[in-house]
């Protein structure tokens, strides 16, 4: 039948808002990692407001303390996900918690709001990542699978776009408007 032909070509419709949202989750991972050193080093307060940057070195330990969280908390996640929750409330509870953590970088320029926003990243970031391509894979039956392949090099893409525009665009957004607005 036509109708069924017509339906196996269609794509689930969840498909483009999981791409979507993997988009901007790489965009803002990999923009705010692109600045994190610059801002440690040059636009970091004190809680009085007053300039208080920490050194290269400094640095350099709270980004890669940072980055090796990111590759921890995915084994929390996996849990999460296997355990209790599943994937979809653990992605969708944990990009809340990610969203949070980019608030509390944009608006607390302090090593108080440094350390909750790159906790809450950390968590957010690394628990989803076992459970986002799985994801993807679980919106398909027998009768959509020869769409599985073209999905996931559209999701991949969609990583692709969002770390290299947020590459280019964060540093300017950082120099032209502050960290407010470059972590925001």
């Amino acid at each position: 039948c036509v109708f069924e032909i017509m339906e196996n070509n269609k794509m689930p419709k969840g498909i483009p808002y999981i791409i979507g949202n993997e988009l901007a989750e790489r965009f803002s991972y990999y923009g705010m990692k692109t600045i994190l050193t610059v801002f440690m080093t040059k636009y970091l307060l004190d809680a009085a407001g007053n300039p208080a940057p920490m050194s290269a070195e400094e640095s350099k330990i709270w980004y890669h303390l940072f980055v090796t969280a990111n590759y921890f908390f995915p084994i929390l996640g996996a849990l999460l996900s296997d355990i209790f929750w599943g994937k979809y409330r653990t992605i969708i509870t944990l990009s809340l918690l990610y969203c949070a953590g980019h608030l509390a970088l944009s608006l607390d320029e302090t090593r108080l709001g440094l350390s909750l926003g790159l906790t809450m990243i950390a968590i957010g970031s690394g628990g989803i990542k076992p459970c986002v391509s799985a994801h993807v894979g679980d919106q398909f039956d027998k009768k959509n699978f020869h769409l599985l392949e073209k999905v996931y090099n559209m999701f991949y893409l969609s990583i692709n776009v969002g770390s290299v525009l947020s590459i280019l665009l964060t540093p300017f957004l950082l120099r032209a408007y502050g960290a407010n607005v470059a972590f925001g």
